[in-house]
This record gives structure tokens, sequence and C-alpha cells, in this order.
């Protein structure tokens, strides 16, 4: 069968306009922010149409693997349903709508029913990571919710075999990445740039992942594999390869996604060091409480002088640590000017991610949705 590069977007009745339509026509829609107005109606309509499209393809492919475990293993059901509630409880869809944003700046009609499977892959591809990731930092909540390993134990009555099933409900997860990728329709040529980006892609996020449970310092390194991987970066090159973009596209996407993908994570550990457990779905403290060596950690460690630095280290990576100790950890950190130093290193990736943008090689529109993405991203408040 030919795989069609039109129409299929307008198949369903709730997804009524293509990805052509749902993208702003106008600069000032969103170079203004999705902070404003006009870029929160702009982005937001983006947002929902893409979340509208990858959703419906998301509980399709789930509701295929319900039925053969049902089938092969009933008993076993009960890795799917916490992995299904965990990909329907929230998360934005940020990585399949940048998928769908680079594929507007090449060409916006481009294979629509790859641009879906592929944004449900990096979906699951994301529940896989967190499933996996919440085990090895025995996050007990996720999403305003227990954790999969958790509601598992729950579940079996026994934390060993919680911990024991959620590894195997994050994978899963990823045989259904893999059963969607396998599944896309595209030119040889495209299909084949496709499935290595996306074996890349999975291949450094594990890298990162390997470094972040080691506590390595080089914390740019651990931002640029582990988030920026799969977060940003992925997502524009599987949009590119799809879309036939060439190598001047490919650079320019690179050049606006490298510094974003780190900028994201340091808004992720400034959340995580300052925010609520309503804003970020997760107990206040977990980082100091795993002793995670974040950026805002190894400035202030480089300027509290001998004596704050050993206080800070004192508390660091104690399971048990109390409410006191995170807010003493949380002041000693604010001293020390680290969150100024990594607020101003975010905006400054934030304005190489922008300057990348100002280039004739990607289509206008395309350009526009990444730059209200690169505020989504860094101004976020969950």
């Amino acid at each position: 069968m030919q795989p069609s590069t039109q129409g299929s977007l307008d198949t369903t009745a709730e997804y009524k306009v293509s990805l052509a339509t749902v993208i702003p026509n106008h600069v000032d829609d969103v170079v203004s922010g999705p902070c404003s107005p006009s870029g929160a109606s702009s982005i937001g309509a983006f947002l929902a149409a893409v979340r509208t499209r990858v959703d419906a393809r998301l509980r399709e492919a789930l509701d295929e693997c319900e039925a053969f475990t049902l089938e092969a293993a009933p008993d076993a059901i009960g890795i799917l349903e916490a992995t299904r509630d965990l990909t329907f409880r929230g998360g934005k869809r940020l990585r399949p709508a940048l998928l769908a944003a680079s594929v507007a700046c090449i060409d916006p009609t481009a294979y629509p029913d790859a641009v879906a499977d592929l944004g449900a892959a990096l979906e699951l591809l994301q529940t896989y990571l967190l499933v996996h990731d919440d085990w090895m930092d025995d996050d007990p909540v996720r999403r305003g919710a227990p954790s999969v390993h958790v509601a598992l134990a729950r579940r079996y009555g026994d934390p060993h075999i919680g911990a024991s099933a959620a590894i195997l409900a994050g994978d899963l997860m990823g045989t259904l990445v893999h059963d969607l990728v396998a599944r896309i329709e595209l030119p040889t040529a495209r299909r084949r740039g496709v499935l290595k980006a996306f074996c890349r892609m999975e291949h450094e996020v594990i890298l990162g992942q390997c470094l972040d449970v080691t506590h390595s310092p080089d914390t740019d390194r651990v931002h640029h594999l582990k988030t920026g991987s799969y977060t940003v970066r992925g997502p524009l090159l599987l949009g590119l390869e799809l879309a036939g973009g060439g190598e001047p596209a490919r650079r320019a996407l690179d050049a606006y996604g490298t510094p974003l993908g780190v900028a994201f994570q340091l808004r992720d550990d400034m959340l995580g060091a300052f925010g609520t457990e309503a804003e970020t779905g997760k107990p206040v403290g977990g980082d100091f409480r795993e002793g995670k060596r974040t950026a805002l950690v190894q400035h202030a460690l480089a300027h509290l002088g001998e004596a704050g630095a050993k206080e800070l280290t004192g508390l660091l990576g104690h399971r048990d640590a109390s409410d006191r100790d995170v807010a003493r950890a949380r002041s000693l950190i604010e001293a020390s000017g680290a969150r100024e130093h990594v607020e101003s290193r975010i905006r400054s990736l934030r304005e190489q991610s922008n300057a990348a943008l100002q280039t004739d090689v990607l289509r206008p529109e395309g350009r526009d949705l990444l730059a209200s993405f690169a505020a989504l991203m860094t101004e976020r408040r969950v």
C-alpha cells in the first residue's frame, strides 16, 4: 500500500483540521510567546490538535496490546493497566508536538499518519522511560499519583514483585514503541532515516540515564543525552527525516534543539528544587534526597565557601531527609546565587535557540511554532 501524503488527519470528527491549518499563519500570533493571549491561543490550538490525533493512536495501540495480553496471559494485565494509566495521567504531548512542528518546518502535508504513529511512539517511549526512572530513583509519585512500581507493589502485595513487574511494564511499553515505529509507511529512504534516528535517540537517552544514576559531574552532557535527546533533538530529527529535509535544515534544527534541550532540563531542575508538588506532580525535594548533583547544586558547592559547601553536602543523598533539611538545602542554594545563575543560563540558552531560527531553510510557519515552543518549554511551571 502506498502511503498518502495528505488528508489522513481529517479522518476523525475530533481532528477537524489538517496539520497545515493548525499552524498559525501570522508571525505575531506566536512570537510573543505562549504566556501572551495570542501566543497561548495559537500554540494551544496546535497542541490540542496534536494531542487529539496522538491520543487516538495511543488508545488504538494500547487496546491492541490489551486484547493480546488478555488472550495470552490475563493474569499479567496489571502491568498494562498501570502503564496505560500513567500514559493518560497528564503529560503535555510536547514531544509529538515538536515532531509535528519539525515536519511543519519542511513540508506540513507530509505523511500525517506517520506523524501520528511516531508521535504515539514518542509518548510510549516516555512512559517506558518514566517507569524505569521512577524505580531507579525510588520516586513514589509521578504526575500526582503512585509511580508504577508503587502501584504494582500494592496490587501484588510485595515491593520486590512490584519493582520486578514495573521493569517488565516498562519493557512492555518498549515493545509497543518498536511496533508503532515498524508499522510506519514511508518511502524506503525516509523510513530508513526515521528508524536510524529513532534508534540513535534511544541509545543516547540510555547513555544519559546511566550518567545520571552514576552521578556524573558533567551535567551538561547528562542533560544533552538524557533529556535533550528524546525531548527536543530526537523529535526534531524524526520530523526532518520524515518530511525529507536536507542537511541545511538538519543543522538549523540541531542548533535550535541542542540548547533548548539543556534549558528544558535546567528548568526541570529548578522546579525540582523550588517548585511545589502541585506543580511538578512529585514530592518536594526529591532531587536533594537522591543526592543529584544538578547544575544548581554544583554552582552552590563552588560558591558557598568551605563551611557552606560542607553543610550542603551533608544534607544531600538522604532518603529519609526531613522537610526541614530540604528547606535548609534550598536556602543554601539560594544564598549561593545558584538560582539566579541557572535562570540566567536558561534565558541565554533560549536566546541561542531562537537565534538558530533566523534562517530561510525552515518554513516560516514552522519557525514560528518552534519560537513559541522555546518559550513554553523554558517558562513552564509544570
